[in-house]
């Protein structure tokens, strides 16, 4: 028997591979590092928490209506207007399981067979295989220099078969956070050309040093092709909820987002939707202190980088990544990452998922300890230099290298 097509050119997450090898590692009892996580390891908000306890008490876990309860699409209208300045209405939202639901629904409603999406390289690495999913093209534009497409370089992509553009703001992997003038340009360009622009803002609020997320709403004068993506994962840490939304003037495009979604996970998990509205009205300090938590190990990080020779990092402005240029030690980045597991025990995510081999995509959502227990390994395992053992728990590691 032969799978389809589609089957055949859909390739794996490496991000949740990585995930899946590094706790078969840890059960195993080596002492891993894991440095290229995607999720913060604060615990989650009380009111979440608590939201969910006095859900499961009613003991009535039951279906949701297909594009999400009514009280959680009007908590996510409030925040919209909070964050964005947007007006949003109950038919203006879509409640998916997960960011990555709505984004894959909004792509099945915008575009047909042959349709090019356009991105900016880096990229989040599922943004090509959704965009193969639903039988489009994918466009990424690299940039010319570094790591930050300009919007000259976006719009040179654009061709009549452009349906959409979409980007990560602020950007897994490389914490960029793209500023006034880039959006503004790109939301006016879209506008005029008549194509979707989708924004993923899952990282939105996790900006530092008074950065800005621009919402693309403020620039439109008509913004019926602009949908935004968001949700709780990030912001507030709650990744294992599945809960995120969709938010556009365009009512037609929500109501076919939802059709869709009808027809495939026909609803969300009424408990995980208890949760998300819990964190959305309850108290915010939680997302300051994430935040704050967050600067200060990006701060940690970007000192140790500095004991490494021969490498090159833009500090992040956002998300809880980093993007560093390794290629001086090895312009495989598949390579270099398999290198640093096998030999000192330390995960990270290769550049080459995200489009731009030679780098490494290295988090700091992780603990303080662990953040510099794994950069004392890495600095040593590329130190040609270090000849000494190295201590890895109870393990001692000699170098072959």
């Amino acid at each position: 028997m032969k799978l389809s097509s589609i089957a055949g050119v859909v390739g794996e997450s490496p991000t949740l591979n990585l995930n899946a090898k590094t706790a078969a590692l840890k059960k195993q009892g080596l002492p891993i590092i894991h440095l290229g996580g995607g999720e913060p390891e604060t615990p989650a908000p009380l009111s979440a928490v608590e939201a969910i306890i006095k859900k499961v008490q009613t003991r009535k876990i039951k279906y949701s209506p297909a594009t999400g309860g009514p009280e959680l699409r009007k908590a996510v209208c409030g925040y919209t207007k909070s964050f964005y300045g947007f007006e949003a209405a109950v038919p203006n939202v879509i409640i998916s399981s997960g960011a990555k639901q709505a984004i894959y629904n909004f792509l099945m409603c915008a575009v047909n067979p042959g349709d090019e999406v356009v991105y900016p390289v880096p990229y989040w690495v599922s943004y090509p295989e959704m965009v193969q999913l639903v039988g489009g093209r994918p466009v990424p534009v690299a940039p010319a220099k570094g790591i930050e497409s300009t919007f000259e370089e976006i719009q040179k992509a654009i061709t009549p078969k452009t349906k959409a553009v979409m980007f990560n703001n602020p950007g897994n992997p490389a914490g960029i956070v793209y500023g006034e003038d880039f959006v503004k340009k790109l939301v006016e360009l879209c506008e005029q050309r008549g194509i979707w622009l989708m924004t993923d803002d899952i990282y939105h609020q996790l900006v530092f040093g008074g950065a800005k997320t621009p919402s693309p709403f403020k620039y439109a004068k008509n913004p019926d092709n602009i949908v935004a993506i968001n949700g709780v994962s990030k912001v507030y840490g709650l990744t294992g909820l599945r809960i995120g939304w969709a938010v556009s003037s365009n009512k037609e495009m929500i109501a076919a987002m939802g059709r869709v979604q009808a027809q495939t996970t026909s609803c969300n998990s009424d408990v995980s939707e208890a949760g998300a509205l819990g964190a959305l009205t309850g108290p915010q300090d939680c997302v300051a202190e994430l935040v704050q938590t967050l600067e200060e190990n990006k701060n940690i990080l970007m000192g140790e980088y500095k004991k490494i020779k021969d490498i090159s990092v833009t500090e992040p402005k956002g998300t809880f990544y980093s993007f560093v240029d390794f290629s001086k030690y090895n312009k495989d980045s598949m390579a270099l990452s398999e290198f640093l597991l096998e030999k000192v025990m330390v995960a990270t995510v290769p550049g080459a998922c995200f489009g731009l081999d030679g780098y490494l995509r290295i988090s700091y959502c992780a603990g303080k300890e662990n953040i510099l227990e794994g950069m004392r390994r890495i600095i040593w395992a590329l130190d040609k230099d270090a000849r000494e053992p190295l201590k890895i728990g109870g393990i001692t590691v000699q170098k072959d290298w």
